[in-house]
């Protein structure tokens, strides 16, 4: 089972259906595909996607990545507990991966 996700077009395609992901967490889908097997951090992840430093100890994060395994499935993420989360780079294809950021 392989996962397609095109940057261009902002759409998540697992077995040949179409996955509704909002902007924030196609952006973490796409950030933590971005650089394949590293680690991102909570913090990293927050930054990143929301353009500022989290002052607070909320888990925004957490509750993102929740939803996203819900919708595209838990096989494709990896919690590295203390740390934070990174993608199982085999299952995905990507479009696009000049735009990676």
């Amino acid at each position: 089972m392989k996962l397609l996700i095109d940057r261009e077009k902002y759409s998540v395609i697992k077995n040949k259906e179409e996955i509704s992901l909002p902007r924030k967490q196609f952006e973490i889908l796409w950030l933590l595909c971005s650089v394949p097997g590293k680690v991102f951090s909570r913090q990293t992840i927050f930054e990143k996607i929301w353009g500022q430093v989290s002052t607070s100890q909320d888990r925004t994060v957490d509750v993102h990545l929740s939803i996203m395994r819900k919708k595209v499935g838990p096989e494709f993420f990896k919690t590295i507990k203390g740390i934070g989360y990174k993608i199982t780079t085999d299952k995905i294809e990507l479009k696009n991966i000049e735009d990676l950021a």
